[in-house]
């Protein structure tokens, strides 16, 4: 009898109906027999008989555990493995939102197979991200994706993946760009189309004020994936960094019209809208925002400097009063949020306290506090020239002058 041949992914797919992307894992981390004509990058083809043989091994391999209970080695591996699948997938289209299921799935792994290095991997990556965007408080989870990271690293060393985590952890806990820098280009040179470390190239060019660098490198990033809202919002984030706020909303629009919305977003394009419009003129946008945000504490802060900086600091000082305690109660790294409001009511020194926080928290707008457009009335006040030295910036040197030079204009 003929072997019947299937002549693409999606076929295979079909077939032990899963998605292209799922069979396509299961080929480089499970020995799903997928063969390729002319060398491993032409098109694929398989056999069903080899793929139900496959199939066949799982099943026995599972049985043969299950002598032992519903809890045996094999049986929890191999639960272990789709957990991590399923968070893959769930990775590669990553929304603010979806990070928490995203790392309960990679735990879940983990307690089934605590050898997963991919689970532990997954997790450290969700971790991060989640505390860059304020879905998590960085006091928890930088450390968390550290000890993560610290076990997949004695389980496998040489882990792609579990270096360009440790390269993000340098870059924002450990505040070692040069470090950092050099693990992210280790990343790109064995996993050239990875948006997570194409992304961490351009936050480690933000963090050295080469906002032109980051730009180069958040677009390829956001080019490699264009389904990642976070990757669009730090395309319209480095806009702004820029001077070049007009784009910043333009953008911003773009991805709103494509379904990609989220907090960050709405953070970005209201610290844009206050450098294009005179006083109060955004006012209504940024509150409209924040209504639809009404979780995002940052962007409450956002408005309250607009209130402020339109003549309306009693409105600024009610939302204050409503925020603190919220603050204080979920964590979640709202700092560099409370530094805005200061500066909006004229409060520098406490605006320079609330900096050094986001600042020891690891906040993602912490990399950006020599290029923030918001934070120029401080520029010249040596606690927050002190805090920039601290974040390994030299004060005074031409391109820092020329860079506040050129988004004053700009603003």
């Amino acid at each position: 009898m003929p072997k019947v041949r299937l002549d693409s992914w999606k076929s295979i797919a079909d077939y032990l109906e899963r998605s292209p992307r799922t069979v396509q894992r299961w080929h480089a981390y499970h020995a799903l027999p997928v063969h390729h004509f002319g060398g491993c990058k032409g098109s694929v083809f398989a056999y069903t008989e080899e793929i139900d043989r496959w199939l066949m091994s799982l099943a026995q391999e599972n049985r043969l555990s299950d002598v032992g209970g519903d809890d045996s080695l094999a049986a929890r591996r191999l639960q272990s493995r789709e957990l991590v699948l399923r968070a893959h997938e769930m990775w590669e289209s990553r929304t603010e939102e979806s990070l928490h299921t995203i790392a309960g799935l990679y735990r879940k792994g983990i307690e089934q197979n605590p050898a997963n290095t991919e689970a532990l991997t997954g997790l450290a990556n969700a971790m991060i991200s989640a505390a860059l965007h304020g879905v998590m408080d960085g006091a928890i989870a930088f450390p968390a994706a550290t000890e993560a990271l610290r076990r997949a690293a004695q389980l496998d060393a040489d882990e792609v993946d579990a270096r360009c985590a440790g390269s993000w952890l340098r870059l924002v806990h450990e505040r070692k760009g040069a470090q950092a820098r050099a693990g992210f280009e280790d990343v790109l040179a064995r996993q050239p189309d990875s948006s997570f470390a194409l992304g961490g190239m351009a936050l480690s060019h933000v963090a050295e004020g080469d906002l032109e660098g980051a730009r180069a490198w958040v677009w390829k990033a956001w080019q490699r994936n264009t389904l990642v809202p976070i990757l669009g919002a730090l395309v319209c984030w480095i806009e702004y960094l820029a001077g070049a706020s007009d784009a910043a909303l333009n953008m911003a629009e773009q991805m709103r019209m494509s379904g990609a919305c989220g907090g960050t977003l709405a953070i970005i394009e209201s610290l844009a809208l206050i450098q294009t419009g005179p006083n109060g003129a955004p006012l209504k946008r940024i509150a409209a925002l924040a209504s639809e945000y009404p979780q995002s504490l940052t962007l409450q802060c956002v408005l309250a400097h607009e209130y402020a900086r339109s003549g309306k600091s009693a409105r600024a000082r009610e939302i204050r009063a409503a925020v603190e305690p919220m603050n204080a109660q979920k964590k979640r790294g709202n700092a560099y949020g409370m530094a805005l409001l200061a500066v909006g009511l004229g409060n520098e020194s406490e605006a320079i306290r609330w900096l050094e926080t986001a600042f020891a928290e690891g906040s993602l707008w912490s990399l950006a506090f020599r290029s923030d457009p918001i934070l120029i009335p401080l520029r010249e006040d040596p606690r927050f020239q002190a805090l920039l030295r601290k974040s390994g910036v030299q004060v005074g040197n031409s391109a820092y002058a020329g860079h506040l030079e050129l988004i004053t204009r700009a603003g």
